[in-house]
């Protein structure tokens, strides 16, 4: 599925009942129960080339559940004939079929009999079908690419199915709680390969055509309709050296990037083994195939036994890209074979457990990572960096629900790219993983995975399955369960701050809760309330960490005895849990005291300082805590040491640093930036020095980067001269003399404050790079120029699949709304072209929506406000609805003049 995609990683490097999921709101769009698929025979032949069509014929075997005289399946897109429609009972006995209709609103097709079908028969419904391979990626569609050698144009075909795609290849029930196996028949020009879910067993020559063969695959265990997947391409395979010989690891691309696949083709085997071991539950395939797409629409998808990717999510130079390119192919790797268990083998009911599907999969895929590369000690990173995408868009009134009720199919698609889908989830697994010990919340897992493998559950199920467990091994009390706990985090919006007012006097300190707003409503929301596991420690007693009780609505205002003499207290050890906590100024002063002596500060664990920062800026934005503290608080970093505390500081100041963006006074903040960074841009600045670890060469990234953007010292020299010296190198697109781990920043701060010479051989070096990874970063380099003719050039390019693909134009855009001598250019851009743009995405209008948020997030004032929702009416015929991301949008500027308003004076004085 989608993944939170390249935007979010550039971010941050740079009431209860009323959400309860209601199922009347799906049935309107849900297929009737009156029939259960069993098993399909799925014949399709793929012309490439010459009419970039397909044609095939699909048998669905079904038992008819409730007593009726029509089937209603799903088709949209396809050309059927209706007198073609065959039904059998039994696959012998002919049904006379009345009547083939067709629901196009709501991609519905049925067929009625003269006669009712009988509730415990079978019956086998055979529809042909004819589509179009069209280069909207959805369903079956086609894809070309430039043969290295030749320099010809290849084609092949590739589905896309997940969420409602399936429909669009072929006839079928296409909701994830219709299971059934497959046997699919794919029928190809000679020359050509094709790949489905499972192994090939046998090749014919084709019978209806002489130069084409039909590839019979094995019929698949049962699975949901948005799981199937095949290809017909020219690429070539390699196979991993797997221990495992029950299952073939394969990868799957371009003859022209084999030699990109060392690092997965390895990985691969050893990932499936580590699941076998974690799920308790042997790999149910014979193979699983890795394909790789030149530019797939989303960064992977995890159909069963044969993922597709983006080219950049697999393949990897171990000699040239980063670190944190290779971290990122293994993370994606990892995923998305965590979602062959869970996902795949035990699959969600309804588009509602997204959320679980793809937050379980992320959780055990950055608990893999960290298993697989000890080294690089990524788990507190990718934990935080989770945090960093829900807090801000999770505290807005408009947020929504992790488990969110879907009532018309084009709801899904808001939620499948949504940060708090792929984000807040992992957080909150990784919550109930500490409460309930890794013990009981591994085999807790493992029971739901025996107890429903080949079929679908939902949340309550699994938490059903850890109640059971916990219960079992006395890590839960008897009287509470997880669904009480949990159903309070994902069915409700939002997180709560957790206040903290000790009495000095009185030895005792009072904890309440609410929830937690970036723009304060009008009255305090009493009803809304979180199960909080309480973890503290003092400055008495540091090693304080075990959860003591839970703070829920019955006991939300509760008083504890606190000695008098700790000079402070601390909650939510180790941040575990999604809340913030919001300290009386005297309890604040004595962490600031403790943070800004050199010897004790690390007394207080490193992600509790990551918190502390987090909080005490965010309280400073909202208006409860002044920035007075929040800066003596920020005045440790000159002796932080440690990678994380320093990414949440210059992350959350970025905030300010927007606020002050196209303003006089931003000079005063960047020359505050330069004091704090000072100190620790010494240790990096040596930019030719290596350093070895994860960790640490993130650190060097990060600090380099903001020094250079705040024009530290000599930092802006030293980029120059480096990327100088690449420019006169000899075959600098095969010699790139940059330091590997420090090339991005480079790139983007040479291009920001070189000229014209810069950006033209960058972009040559764009042109001719094999590598996706560094094609994105390029990309953003090119977008920080200061000259607007060439930031005119590159918006005009975005529009033009000759110079940028199509998958990467809104991206170029985006990158432009950062720049500050971008963002009026972009905003104008979008303004004049808003319907070539729209005819560009194929009048798909959450393409729009993408842009006008990324407007809309350097907005700050009234009249930018009146502006954007002035254009939005104005052009209201290019957006459907108003959907969750303009809701979004409006609020995030609400919130930014709130911000200006209130604060522009005080953050510069």
């Amino acid at each position: 599925m989608k993944f939170v995609g390249f935007k979010m990683i550039i971010i941050i490097a740079l009431s209860l009942i009323g959400s309860v999921v209601n199922s009347q709101e799906t049935s309107e769009f849900k297929l009737p129960t009156n029939f259960k698929p069993v098993s399909y025979e799925l014949n399709v032949v793929t012309h490439l080339e010459d009419k970039f069509m397909f044609e095939g014929v699909v048998c669905i075997r079904m038992t008819c559940v409730g007593a009726t005289d029509t089937i209603v399946l799903h088709s949209t897109s396809l050309n059927i004939d209706t007198k073609s429609v065959v039904v059998a009972n039994g696959g012998e006995n002919v049904i006379p079929v009345s009547n083939v209709s067709f629901d196009t609103d709501k991609e519905l097709m049925h067929v009625t009999s003269t006669v009712n079908f009988k509730p415990c028969d079978e019956y086998v419904l055979t529809i042909p079908f004819t589509g179009n391979l069209t280069d909207d990626p959805v369903g079956y569609y086609r894809k070309s690419y430039v043969d290295k050698e030749s320099n010809l144009t290849r084609w092949l075909a590739v589905t896309y199915f997940e969420p409602l795609g399936a429909r669009r290849a072929f006839p079928c029930l296409d909701e994830p709680g219709y299971k059934a196996t497959f046997k699919i028949r794919l029928s190809h020009k000679k020359g050509l390969t094709s790949i489905s879910n499972m192994k090939l067993m046998n090749q014919i020559n084709c019978p209806s055509y002489s130069d084409y063969v039909v590839d019979e695959f094995e019929e698949s265990p049962p699975m949901s309709t948005y799981l199937v997947a095949y290809m017909v391409s020219d690429f070539v395979y390699i196979d991993a050296n797997s221990e495992n010989d029950q299952v073939k690891y394969r990868i799957i691309c371009r003859k022209d990037l084999a030699n990109q696949t060392e690092f997965s083709i390895n990985l691969g085997p050893k990932v499936i083994k580590y699941y076998e071991d974690y799920f308790d539950e042997k790999f149910p395939l014979h193979k699983q195939d890795m394909a790789t797409i030149p530019d797939f629409p989303t960064g992977t998808m995890e159909n069963w036994g044969l993922i597709t990717l983006q080219e950049s999510s697999l393949l990897i130079d171990l000699d040239v890209n980063t670190i944190d390119d290779v971290y990122s192919v293994a993370r994606l790797v990892i995923h998305d074979l965590a979602h062959q268990w869970f996902g795949n083998l035990v699959t969600m009911k309804w588009w509602t457990g997204l959320w679980l599907n793809e937050g379980f999969a992320e959780y055990v895929g950055i608990r893999a990572v960290d298993f697989m590369f000890p080294e690089w000690k990524s788990f507190q990173v990718k934990n935080l960096r989770n945090f960093l995408l829900v807090l801000d868009p999770d505290s807005l009134q408009s947020a929504r629900p992790l488990s969110v009720a879907i009532g018309k199919p084009d709801e899904i698609a808001p939620i499948s790219g949504d940060p708090i889908t792929f984000a807040k989830g992992p957080i909150l697994l990784h919550m109930m993983n500490t409460f309930l010990g890794e013990n009981t919340f591994k085999q807790g897992i493992r029971n739901y995975i025996h107890k429903y493998k080949f079929s679908n559950a939902e949340q309550d199920d699994l938490w059903c399955s850890l109640t059971e467990e916990a219960h079992r091994q006395g890590t839960l009390d008897k009287n509470l369960t997880v669904k009480q706990i949990m159903d309070s985090w994902t069915l409700q919006t939002g997180y709560p701050v957790l206040n903290v007012i000790r009495d000095y006097s009185a030895g005792t300190v009072t904890l309440s809760q609410e929830r937690y707003l970036s723009i304060k409503s009008n009255g305090t929301d009493n009803k809304t309330c979180w199960w909080i596991p309480i973890t503290m420690t003092t400055s008495g007693d540091i090693n304080q960490t075990n959860a003591t009780f839970w703070l829920n609505c019955e006991n939300n205002n509760l008083t504890t005895p606190l000695a008098k003499d700790n000079e402070w207290v601390i909650y939510n050890m180790q941040m575990t849990v999604l809340f913030r906590v919001f300290y009386d100024t005297r309890n604040w002063m004595g962490i600031i005291c403790t943070l800004n002596d050199p010897t004790k500060y690390e007394t207080i664990p490193t992600l509790n300082r990551v918190q502390l920062i987090l909080d005490s800026l965010s309280f400073s934005q909202v208006g409860d805590m002044d920035y007075e503290i929040t800066f003596q608080l920020l005045k440790y970093l000159k002796h932080e040491k440690q990678y994380s505390p320093w990414f949440a500081a210059l992350f959350s100041l970025r905030r300010i640093d927007n606020l002050l963006k196209r303003t006089p006074k931003r000079a005063v903040f960047q020359n505050n930036m330069r004091d704090i960074l000072s100190c620790i841009y010494n240790k990096f600045r040596n930019m030719d020095d290596k350093v070895n670890g994860y960790e640490n060469i993130k650190f060097q990234n990060l600090v380099i980067s903001n020094a250079c953007e705040y024009q530290t010292k000599d930092c802006i020299q030293r980029v120059l001269d480096l990327f100088r010296k690449w420019m006169k190198s000899i075959d600098p697109d095969n010699n790139n003399i940059l330091p590997i781990e420090l090339k991005y920043p480079i790139y983007i701060q040479a291009i920001k404050y070189g000229g014209v010479e810069e950006w033209n051989f960058l972009w040559k070096r764009y042109q001719r790079c094999n590598l996706r990874s560094e094609q994105k970063y390029m990309m953003l380099a090119l977008a920080s120029t200061s000259i607007e003719s060439l930031l005119q050039r590159y918006l005009n390019w975005s529009l033009d699949d000759s110079f940028i693909p199509k998958e990467d134009a809104s991206l170029v855009f985006y990158f432009i709304t950062l720049n500050e001598a971008g963002f009026l250019l972009a905003k104008e851009f979008f303004y004049c072209k808003i319907s070539e743009i729209y005819e560009y995405y194929q009048r798909q209008d959450y393409s729009l929506s993408e842009y006008v948020s990324d407007i809309a997030s350097q907005m700050k004032t009234k009249e930018e406000l009146e502006e954007i929702q002035s254009f939005i009416i104005k052009s209201s015929c290019y957006f459907k609805e108003p959907d969750l991301i303009i809701d979004d949008t409006i609020e995030t500027i609400k919130s930014n003049i709130e911000l200006t308003s209130k604060f522009y004076n005080k953050i510069v004085n």
